[in-house]
Parts: C-alpha cells; structure tokens; sequence
C-alpha cells in the first residue's frame, strides 16, 4: 500500500481543481491530469464530470473518496496500534532562533525518548518559508515571512521582541541623517526588514553587514556610526559591554515567530509533537 499515493487521489477528489492541486504538490497539470485518467481506467467510471463550472464528482467518485478516506484512517490507527517508530523531520530555523531554542528542542526530545530525530537547516526566514512550499522542508520555527503562501499553516508560537543597539560612546542622532553601517546576523531577517524599513522612511543613508557571530556584532559596535539590530533574548544569552539601546516609538519592535508547515500535514503526528514539544518549552520561560 503506498499511502503518499493516496494522499494524493484524496487531495484530487476533494479539491476537485488541478490547477490548484497542481499548486500544493509536486505534480504538474498535466501529471495529474494523467493521474486522474489512470484512476478512473482502474476502477472503470469516471470519478469526474466535466462541467463548464470545472470538475464535479460522480456519484462514483465521493464513493471512492470515502472509501480512501477509511482506508487513511485504517492505516493511521495501525500505525499507533503497533508504537511509534522513529521519523527523521527536516526541520528549519533562522540563525536566531537555533541560538536560542536549538539545545532546548533537542534536549527535550532526548530527555522524553521522543521518536522524533530532527536534522536542522539554518537559514533566513525567507528562505525557510520557501522550502517549506517546495517541500524541501517538513516545517520551520521563524519570524514570520512577508510573503505567506495559501497552502502553508503558520501558527504562531511566541511574540519576540528586538533591540537597536550601538556603542554608549558612538550613539547616532537619527535625525541628523549621518550615513551609518547597519549590522545584522541575516540580510533576510524580519528585525532587519523592519529596520530597514525604518531607516528609508527616516532617509538615513545606511550600509548592511551580514555577520554571523553575535560576539563578532558587539565587537564591531565599537566602529563609529555603527549600529546592530538584534533578538532580546539572543542578545541576552551574552555578556554584553556596556550598550545603548535606542527608544523608537514609531519602531515597532514586536516581531511574530511561527510554525510554518503544509496544511496536507495538518495531522502528521511527528509535525505536531515537535510543535507541541516547542510549544511547552516556550510555556515554561
């Protein structure tokens, strides 16, 4: 039995739209197109109508819907009938959020003997939100992306926060516009996006530095006109010199992190135990 394959006829019936199908999966128009030719050869009726309106099931074809539905749940209860097993999930998260939840994730995973064996991807939240659609990715915990795609749930876990930053002994008056070289941990990090932003609106001419050490930022901050946008809680795990952190009150400096994962995978046990393992540590800060 090859329950991906009837993931996937469920997912055709239901929508009863291949373009859109065609979206969400891997599959082309025309794979499915051929795919559902090649359902209805084996059981022999059609399982569409071809109506003006678009596709519509027969009466046939919400029988064998039902019918692999029962067969999915069938297989679902097997599954937990015989203990879990070990699944490998490709799990993403940006540079901030692997400083500050990686060890406590993989901690609880181990002290609870969770079947659960997770291999991390270290990217922007941009890039994690992209492979994630293109299933190259089971989930991601991250801010949350600018762009969000249909097929995508992204639940939110936690409200961080973020902080502007410089040297007490170089502190930048924003309003006299003075070029200033911006630091950051990623180019494609939602704190960056939004400061940024902030920055053009406030046209102050600036330069951005992708570093990718945290230590290496605060050694950096002693440059003249420099500044550094960094996580609270990240920046809380160092010991920091003495810092300036600048008071913006047209800044917002609340940033949503999700969990980003495929609505098909809604009731994935593995997906969901990793969310609920990641939803009890932040719980208990």
């Amino acid at each position: 039995m090859n329950i991906e394959d009837i993931a996937l006829k469920i997912e055709l019936l239901e929508r009863q739209n291949l373009s859109k199908s065609a979206e969400i999966t891997n599959y082309t128009q025309s794979a499915l197109t051929s795919k559902v030719k090649k359902i209805e050869s084996e059981i022999g009726q059609e399982i569409f109508k071809r109506t003006p309106q678009g596709l519509k099931l027969t009466e046939v074809g919400s029988h064998y819907l039902q019918f692999l539905k029962q067969v999915a749940q069938n297989y679902e209860e097997f599954l937990q009938m015989i203990g879990p097993a070990q699944t490998s999930l490709h799990f993403g998260t940006s540079h901030t959020t692997i400083k500050i939840y990686g060890a406590s994730i993989m901690n609880e995973l181990q002290t609870s003997h969770s079947p659960i064996d997770v291999d991390f991807t270290v990217e922007s939240s941009t890039s994690l939100n992209h492979k994630v659609h293109n299933a190259e990715l089971d989930c991601a915990l991250t801010s949350n992306p600018t762009k969000q795609y249909a097929d995508l749930n992204y639940d939110l876990i936690a409200s961080e926060t973020f902080e502007v930053i410089s040297s007490p002994s170089h502190v930048i008056d924003f309003e006299q516009r003075t070029p200033v070289t911006l630091l950051v941990l990623s180019k494609g990090c939602m704190y960056t996006h939004a400061l940024a932003q902030w920055l053009t609106m406030k046209q102050v001419p600036f330069t951005m530095k992708e570093i990718k050490s945290v230590s290496s930022i605060l050694d950096f901050l002693e440059i003249e006109h420099t500044i550094a946008v960094l996580n609270t809680k990240l920046l809380a795990l160092y010991h920091c010199p003495d810092l300036h952190f600048y008071d913006m009150d047209d800044l917002n400096k609340v940033i949503e992190t999700v969990f980003i994962y495929h609505e098909n995978d809604s009731k994935h046990s593995s997906i969901m135990q990793l969310k609920q393992v990641i939803e009890s540590l932040l719980e208990t800060e």
